[in-house]
């Protein structure tokens, strides 16, 4: 989710000064310039994971995130159990993992973030897209296997009500044996115009999460708005590279200003494949008003990287997208990824246009597990980088490529900053 904020500066007043008791001896001072004074976008709000115990999450609003350590001792909103973290315009969808309800939150007539509403849905719903900052696309997916149906939800995000509720189906090849055939688990939820596109794997349906048929890249369109019981109107499938995004991100395929689609394939053991793919981690590309692959458009992303595979991107502006590219996964364990000891992970910017990467300087390498949509705040983003046993708020400006290394995470990760006052 891209997101641009104005940043505010502050002039000091300037005055004159004169000294000595009479008008012979009076001196003028030269008057100086204040130079303007450069503050925080804030207030922040962030999801806050705590370590120990059974690890709570906040969400946590203060005015700065650069003057003491970042902790939720004595603060926050506490939520129950894991959950998936979603901003949709300046309103933060919080929903439930291990429990089926979700809440949203937003600045209330006291200027105070507060709960707005919340909602109650059958299945986990795991993956999430936005229309225009006000409506929430929210869709369950089948983790346990089973051939059914897809839910998609659309909740208006000014009043975080649900306002529309249908089912609908992706792909599901059913051939009456468990695990020989296979269903679609959506990865993306991106709306162009009167399209839905939706990116997904072909799972195992004995729910071992298995990836069969990893060495192809697929999306389903759709209209849109969706009727109950919808089914794809196109699925197109390109198979110069894998399998399309990954598990714990909504982001797996992103929307350019100008109205162009990026996808980003991974297909690593390490991120979850079973078995991995042969295909390189790569870029497609769908063209603005276009429906089909750019057979012109690859970006592969090995060769950029002597033999790098992108975990996980982002759109900044700019035909760029902030990303996390693991630097080695040889011999690397099932899902390792996921895990805090795989520090094998470096932040770049990615100019998709120019099919170009450049390191994020200062940025140590780091692990990387779920994190939301990240929001732009004059030209920079906020991250939480974790290194093994340490993690700190690194502020990143996009247009340099470089980072700053700021307050320390008195917890487990900071799954994603939020600006919901502007």
């Amino acid at each position: 989710m891209f997101k641009l904020k104005t940043l505010g500066l502050l002039i000091a007043t300037l005055t004159l000064t004169a000294c000595g008791s009479s008008d012979s001896d009076k001196v003028i001072e030269k008057i100086q310039p204040t130079p303007p004074v450069v503050t925080e976008p804030g207030p922040f709000s962030f999801a806050f994971k705590t370590t120990g115990g059974d690890e709570p999450e906040y969400l946590v609003t203060q005015e700065s995130i650069s003057s003491e350590a970042l902790t939720a001792d004595g603060k926050g909103i506490e939520q129950q159990g894991w959950n998936f973290f979603y901003p949709v315009g300046n309103t933060l969808f919080i929903t439930g993992y291990e429990h089926n309800q979700a809440t949203s939150y937003k600045v209330n007539a006291d200027n105070v973030v507060a709960k707005l509403a919340s909602f109650e849905f059958t299945n986990t719903i795991e993956m999430f897209g936005s229309v225009d900052d006000k409506v929430l696309l929210a869709s369950d997916a089948p983790r346990d296997g089973n051939h059914t149906k897809r839910t998609l939800y659309s909740v208006d995000a000014e009043t975080g009500l649900v306002t529309s509720k249908v089912t609908y189906s992706i792909h599901d090849l059913d051939t009456g044996t468990k695990g020989e055939g296979t269903v679609g688990y959506p990865m993306g939820l991106v709306v162009r115009g009167d399209s839905l596109f939706i990116p997904f794997h072909k799972m195992a349906d004995d729910g071992s999460w298995g990836t069969p048929d990893a060495n192809n890249a697929y999306v389903a369109i759709y209209d849109y708005p969706l009727a109950e019981g919808a089914t794809p109107k196109s699925i197109i499938a390109d198979d110069r590279t894998s399998n399309i995004g990954v598990n714990g991100s909504t982001t797996g395929m992103i929307q350019t200003d100008g109205g162009d689609l990026y996808t980003m394939s991974n297909g690593s053991t390490a991120a979850g494949f079973t078995p991995a793919s042969t295909k390189p981690s790569a870029i497609l590309r769908i063209n603005k008003d276009e429906t089909e692959f750019d057979a012109n458009y690859f970006f592969d992303i090995e060769t950029a990287t002597n033999g790098g595979k992108i975990f996980w991107f982002d759109y900044v502006g700019g035909n760029k997208a902030l990303a996390h590219i693991i630097t080695d996964d040889t011999d690397a364990g099932s899902w390792s990824a996921y895990t805090k000891e795989f520090t094998k992970q470096k932040l770049v910017i990615i100019d998709l246009v120019a099919q170009t990467i450049t390191d994020v300087a200062d940025v140590p390498l780091h692990s990387k597990r779920y994190s939301s949509p990240i929001e732009v705040m004059d030209g920079k983003v906020y991250i939480g980088i974790e290194t093994g046993a340490e993690a700190f708020v690194y502020h990143v400006d996009i247009n340099s490529a470089t980072a700053t290394k700021g307050v320390e995470i008195k917890g487990k990760t900071i799954k994603g900053f939020y600006d919901l006052y502007h």
